[in-house]
């Protein structure tokens, strides 16, 4: 799942806003704002994570094997 990049469906706000009622059009102000930010902070994150150099851990961790674990882990 790692490394995949996460599709969105496109979500008809101009329909969804009909439907809500007045006295919840606050709410639905909200959540519309917090998808936007999401699905912007989405956008902005690299299509691949960055390559992990599991050497420098080896030399920088001392508890032995744990960065094998690590990295069995992750691949």
């Amino acid at each position: 799942m790692a490394g995949r990049r996460v599709t969105l469906k496109a979500i008809d706000w101009m329909a969804f806003a009909e439907r809500v009622p007045p006295n919840q059009k606050a709410m639905f102000n909200a959540l519309k704002t917090r998808s936007d930010s999401i699905a912007a902070r989405l956008a902005s994150l690299p299509e691949k994570p960055a390559v992990i150099d599991w050497n420098y851990y080896r030399t920088a961790v001392a508890k032995a094997g744990l960065v094998d674990e690590f990295e069995k882990k992750v691949k």
